[in-house]
Order: structure tokens, then C-alpha cells, then sequence
């Protein structure tokens, strides 16, 4: 009698193997540094489009950046100011090579002044030419994704088909770099993730991008916590493609299966990650997320909340997704997303742009009012505390962050603090018309400070 053979899938495969062979979940610093090394500067001085006049200023820019990706050092933000200046000295001086205009485009300061069709038209010659390189396939993902970001940011519908084919090139390209065992995990991780956020709001783009790097994914990592924290990142948008993202009343009744059943995979999917390496923080920070939509009760959110915020004590996100877990229309109240943003400042643990979350709780609350009311909650005597409170130990954390004084400054304005208002906007090192809702409104806001100043 003849066996029956049977043929599993290389996700099958990884599933019903997962626990039977070990995989290491992280790269030691100096092999991912080196990685990255010879991705960036190695591969300029290899395929780049090199030139006396800029190499000088290209290889600095590259060898930094290698750091960052590598997270090799201590002051990213100080970092990235020195590759956007290295970057615009050697595309001022003709520099032309594809890999430094990527990082010209994200890092140089007089690219955020561009008006949008001049910036588009820039990430659009960037990524086709670093396409078009011998670069890293890795690093044209990014380009890629980064540029189709770029084209949809203001949500033009005649650009459509345009992002749809960045997005395709890079998920394709994805594709290809994960084809590369060397690849260290953390660069699986975060440029996976990426790729999720980046299509998940059409469900076809979504779909597409999780089947083009699945088989790769699990066939070379297949005992890797961050393939299933993939895995679990993409149910868990799938499941709000299936619900629809109508009022809980408009939702069918397959809607609802579909959203159970893609959560039930997330679920699945983020505890397999998280007992494979309950050191990464990115199971328990998504976990929160799928706990809430799945209705369970506040102490399993905590759980996972508690451990995110063990393994990184300045998780941002995960603060957002509890704060998210407490709005009143799921399982909190106004009073319980408040006292959860003040615990925030508080906390001697909890640091980076966590403070900020009790500004988010408020700014939540305001949202929730009639817009002729919105106005008005800021000029409520117990907000401006909590207000000036977050700001300030977020700047007592966060030193240089010069940016972010103007979102102090506007919020300042909206509270009436005048005299608040003046001192952030003396720090600033350049104004960003954007927060203010443009330069007209930035300039009414001044001149209102201007008149409180004058009749106090």
C-alpha cells in the first residue's frame, strides 16, 4: 500500500516546526554595523557614483547612517542633524548618486521647506534611480516605500496609480532582500512592520505586500519572533479590512467573523513571537491593540502593557495604545485617559516622548466636542497644567529637541498662555509654519501675544 504524501507550505512547515529548532533572535551590534557598513558605504565606493567634490562629505554621510541603522550609538537625534548637513554639502557640491539623495531627501533640513510638487518630483527621481542601482535591494525598499509616501501624503487621487506602483516596486524589492540569509533580524523586523503600516490602508496593496515577503520570510527565518510578529501585524490589519470600518451598527455579521477569526491569527500569531523571544517589544506592544479589539477585560491589557513597557521604558506606542484601550467609547472614561497621561509625567521609569501622552489625552478629549467647542476646552483652567506639566519634563528628558517647542508654542497660544507663548517661540531655531496651520495663522497667534504683552 502506497503512502500518502503530504506537501505543507513553507508557513505550514515553519509552524509545525517552530518549536523544534532553535534560531537566534538578534544580531550582535558589530555584525549588523559591518551589514550595514558594506550596504551603504561599501556599496557606494563599489557601484556609486563617486566624485572628488562630494566623496568626502557622501562617505561621512553614509558610515553615519550605518550607525544609526545599527543603532550603535547614543544620540541618534544629533546623528541625523550630521546626515542631512552631509548629505546637502554633497548635493550641493553635484552629488548625484542615488543612495545620498535617499538620505538628502530624508534628513536635509531645507528639504521640509520644499513646496510639495518640488519634494515629489525629488523622492520620485531618487527612487526610480536608486531602482535603477547596484545598491542593496533593502535599501531601494525603502526608497521606494518612502517615496510612495511622500506622493500619497496629501491624499491626491491622481497620484494613485503612481504610489500603488512605488508600493508594488517595493514590496517586490523586500521580496528580494529577504531572499538574503545575512540579512540581519532586526532589518527583517522593522523593514516587515514598515511595509505593513505602509499598505494597510487598502486591503489589496495589504494583502499583496504580506503574500510577496511571507514564503521568503518563513522560509529563512522561520523560528524568528519577528516573522510572526509580522505575521500577527498583518492580521491584525486584515481584520479591520474584513470589519469595515464603519459604526459597530453598520457591521455585518461576516464582517464580525472576519474580524474574529483574523484577530484569533493575530493572536496566534503574537504569542508564538512572544514565547519565542519575550525580549522584543513589538509582540506585547501590538498585543494591547488585539486585546482591546477582542473585548477582554483591562487586567490582560495591563499584562501587556506591563510587559512593553519592561522591556522599553520609553515606549511611546504602547502608552498610545493603552491611552487608545481607555477612550470612553471602549473601556475607560475622560477621567481614566487623564489620570493614566498624568502617570505618564510622573513616572520616574518612563521616559523620550512619553510624557507627551497626557497632550494626547487631552487633545482626545477636545476632538470629542462639538467643533464650536473645541476652542473653548483649551481655555479651561485645569488644562493648561497638564499641559505646561508634559512639556516641560519632556524637555527636561529631551534637551534638543528644538522641533518640538512648536507644538509647545501652539498649544501655549490655544490655552491663552501668552507670556508662554513668547518664550517657546524665542527658542525656536525655525518656525514650522505646519503646526500653526500656516504662516497667517502663526502670525495672528503672535500678534494676539503681542497685545496681551501690551495691555496685561
Amino acid at each position: 500500500m502506497m503512502k500518502q504524501i503530504i506537501r505543507l507550505s513553507p508557513l505550514a512547515a515553519a509552524l509545525l516546526l517552530v518549536s523544534c529548532s532553535p534560531q537566534s533572535q538578534t544580531t550582535a551590534p558589530d555584525v549588523r554595523l559591518k551589514w550595514n557598513q558594506a550596504t551603504l558605504k561599501g556599496d557606494y565606493e563599489r557601484v556609486g557614483r563617486r566624485n572628488a567634490k562630494w566623496d568626502q562629505a557622501a562617505g561621512e554621510a553614509l558610515a553615519e547612517f550605518a550607525r544609526v541603522r545599527s543603532r550603535y550609538s547614543s544620540d541618534q537625534n544629533e546623528q541625523l542633524e550630521d546626515i542631512g548637513r552631509l548629505a546637502a554639502e554633497a548635493v550641493e557640491a553635484g552629488c548625484d548618486d542615488p543612495m545620498l539623495r535617499y538620505l538628502y531627501c530624508r534628513f536635509a533640513p531645507q528639504v521640509s521647506r520644499m513646496p510639495v510638487p518640488t519634494l515629489q518630483n525629488e523622492v520620485r527621481r531618487m527612487a526610480g534611480n536608486l531602482e535603477g542601482s547596484g545598491y542593496s535591494p533593502l535599501r531601494k525598499f525603502y526608497a521606494n516605500i518612502r517615496a510612495s509616501n511622500v506622493l500619497w501624503q496629501n491624499r491626491d487621487t491622481n497620484l494613485w496609480n503612481e504610489v500603488c506602483t512605488f508600493r508594488m516596486t517595493a514590496m517586490n524589492d523586500l521580496g528580494a532582500a529577504l531572499r538574503d540569509k545575512n540579512l540581519p533580524i532586526e532589518e527583517v523586523g522593522q523593514a516587515g512592520q514598515f511595509l505593513i503600516d505602509s499598505t494597510a490602508s487598502t486591503q489589496f496593496m495589504l494583502t499583496n505586500a504580506y503574500n510577496t515577503i511571507a514564503t521568503p520570510l518563513f522560509q529563512n527565518w522561520p523560528h524568528a519572533a519577528v516573522s510572526f510578529s509580522i505575521r500577527g501585524k498583518f492580521y491584525y490589519e486584515w481584520a479591520w479590512k474584513g470589519r469595515g470600518n464603519g459604526y459597530a451598527n453598520e457591521v455585518t455579521p461576516e464582517g464580525w467573523k472576519l474580524f474574529s477569526d483574523r484577530l484569533a491569527e493575530a493572536e496566534k500569531a503574537l504569542n508564538q513571537a512572544w514565547n519565542l523571544n519575550p525580549g522584543d517589544e513589538q509582540a506585547p506592544t501590538l498585543m494591547i491593540s488585539v486585546v482591546e479589539c477582542q473585548q477582554k477585560k483591562r487586567d490582560e491589557m495591563e499584562t501587556w502593557f506591563d510587559r512593553a513597557m519592561n522591556l522599553n521604558t520609553n515606549n511611546y506606542k504602547a502608552c498610545g495604545k493603552k491611552l487608545h484601550y481607555l477612550y470612553p467609547q471602549w473601556y475607560g472614561s475622560r477621567e481614566e485617559m487623564l489620570e493614566f497621561g498624568r502617570q505618564c509625567v510622573q513616572s520616574t521609569l518612563w521616559g523620550d516622548d512619553v510624557p507627551l501622552i497626557l497632550v494626547d489625552a487631552h487633545l482626545q478629549c477636545a476632538h470629542r466636542l462639538p467643533s464650536s467647542e473645541q476652542d473653548d476646552y483649551w481655555r479651561q483652567p485645569e488644562v493648561w497644567p497638564d499641559i505646561k506639566a508634559a512639556y516641560d519634563k519632556f524637555f527636561q528628558l529631551n534637551p534638543q529637541a528644538a522641533h518640538v517647542r512648536n507644538y509647545y508654542a501652539w498649544y501655549a497660544g490655544a490655552c491663552e498662555q501668552w507670556q508662554a507663548f513668547n518664550e517657546q517661540i524665542a527658542l525656536l531655531k525655525e518656525v514650522d509654519f505646519g503646526v500653526f496651520d500656516g504662516k497667517a495663522e502663526y502670525d495672528k497667534l503672535v500678534a494676539r501675544a503681542r497685545a496681551a504683552q501690551t495691555n496685561p
